[in-house]
């Protein structure tokens, strides 16, 4: 009996159990990587090594091995302030809202990526109460800051002791999970905003992408043993962690600036993105111009529906025709500027998906929004390496076809909503348990942004639905790439 209610927890809950048991067996499981890379390198080897500027797996691991004690201390850490509210979740959601203020208190103390799972958090009405969304979406722009003096050292590192000769008054304007923004006003009379990395961002954020790749190990050998699901956890979130890891570079978010500013021009956005100071910009400092405006998901409800159309299409134009996107665009990075204009800024995690897959992608989505799920299933799938090449779907497809169909039908009423996402949440579960499922890498951060994009649009329009809203630029998209009489004799 025990087992069976085990695994049927797991079922349901595969996120908030997963994590449990990875906070649970880590202390054996960091000794067991210890020895293991000790084994294979020598101890002066990894002495030696220190933290990679850009992106590389194995030296993370390779530093963080060495030092088993802040691992150890970390772990801790996180158990501690998280044991509380996974029980909570699990076990007696009704109460969790009753901690909010100490939740996001926690998130906070954990650091920048329990800080970004709270800003995703927060634009869930069809997730969460008013009070939960009202405490978590503090964390946008309201995180602690450092002491100025501190910052304005990491400047003067980074751009000089001359930094400031044309400054005439520079005012601390929000505090987010790796750095903090000053409104910088010049003697010409242009103001610019200077984001300044926090300190130290390199080893925590490299410490929680140690233990989150360690994490995907544990979940994938966790899905080797109870589900029949192929094993993609690894990469999956692998992906995640690479493009966490270069938000610390920021002359990377400065070029992935110019690059998306550049090819909205070409498209005729209507969407703005300030230009960039590249003299007053480093790896961790970076100056663009000032936006003056609220964020989207504080603008009225009427403006939020007329302007989520246009950030519905431009997320769909870098996902399916640009081939990068920008993928946090939670409330703190879309803005609506005092002349009406949808403003999109933090271009630091982005991600790019190579041009078969767009095509396959765009394919896709239009057979979800016309439901032909029988394409869908028997190709798509298989082609963006959902499932295998050589799978007969016989009896996956009428499952499939069920959930789909309910996941289209929208609603009103965030409870029954709310409901109705938990119910196709725990029918996927059993999907994945009993096929062999993978998810593609690039999906982690496409699903986050795709998330976060919808949660702002529920703010102004309680009965938005994001497949509706998708399906002008998708259909057209489709066109394209199908060719447009084929297109529209065989309506594929």
């Amino acid at each position: 009996m025990l087992f069976n209610y085990v695994l049927d927890l797991v079922k349901k809950r595969p996120v908030s159990t997963f994590a449990a048991a990875s906070l649970s067996s880590s202390t054996l499981y960091a000794y067991h990587l210890e020895n293991e890379t000790k084994r294979k390198c020598k101890n002066n080897e990894l002495e030696s090594v220190k933290l990679p500027q850009h992106y590389d797996k194995e030296l993370i691991k390779m530093y963080w091995t060495n030092r088993p004690i802040s691992v150890m201390s970390r772990l801790i850490r996180i158990s501690s302030e998280a044991s509380p509210f996974i029980y909570t979740y699990v076990f007696e959601k009704e109460k969790m809202m009753d901690n909010c203020i100490a939740l996001r208190e926690a998130l906070v103390r954990l650091g920048p990526a329990f800080v970004k799972l709270g800003q995703q958090l927060s634009i869930r009405p069809d997730m969460l109460p008013p009070m939960a969304l009202k405490e978590l979406g503090k964390l946008c722009d309201q995180v602690d800051p450092v002491d100025d003096d501190i910052c304005y050292k990491i400047i003067r590192e980074d751009l000089g002791n001359d930094y400031d000769k044309d400054i005439v008054e520079m005012k601390l304007a929000a505090g987010a999970s790796l750095g903090q923004v000053y409104k910088v006003k010049l003697k010409n009379g242009k103001s610019l905003a200077m984001k300044v990395q926090r300190p130290d961002m390199l080893e925590k954020v490299s410490l929680d992408i140690f233990l989150l790749n360690y994490y995907g190990e544990l979940v994938d050998l966790l899905t080797n043993l109870f589900t029949e699901q192929k094993a993609f956890h690894v990469d999956f979130i692998d992906c995640f962690c690479e493009g966490s890891y270069h938000e610390l570079d920021y002359e990377k978010e400065a070029s992935n600036q110019l690059y998306f500013k550049k090819e909205f021009a070409k498209r005729k956005s209507r969407v703005y993105i300030p230009d960039v100071d590249m003299k007053r910009t480093s790896r961790r400092v970076i100056t663009t111009d000032w936006v003056d405006g609220v964020k989207l998901a504080d603008a009225p409800k009427e403006q939020i529906r007329n302007l989520i159309p246009i950030g519905v299409e431009l997320f769909l134009t870098q996902l399916l025709d640009i081939g990068a996107f920008h993928a946090d665009p939670h409330p703190g990075n879309l803005h609506v500027t005092n002349d009406g204009t949808l403003c999109l800024l933090d271009f630091g995690l982005c991600a790019t998906i190579d041009l078969e897959a767009r095509k396959c992608m765009s394919k896709a989505i239009y057979h979800l929004l016309t439901g032909n799920f029988d394409t869908l299933i028997k190709k798509d799938a298989k082609d963006l390496g959902f499932l295998p090449n050589d799978m007969d779907v016989t009896e996956l497809k009428p499952i499939l076809i069920k959930i789909l169909t309910s996941s289209l039908e929208s609603g009103s009423d965030f409870n029954k909503r709310k409901k109705k996402l938990m119910n196709i949440s725990n029918e996927l579960n059993e999907v994945f348990f009993r096929y062999p499922f993978s998810v593609p890498s690039y999906f982690a951060l496409i699903t986050r942004g795709l998330c976060l994009l919808e949660g702002i649009a529920l703010k102004g329009d309680p009965e938005f639905d994001i497949f509706q809203a998708s399906y002008p630029y998708v259909s057209r998209k489709a066109a394209q790439i199908i060719g447009r009489s084929r297109f529209l004799n065989l309506g594929i």
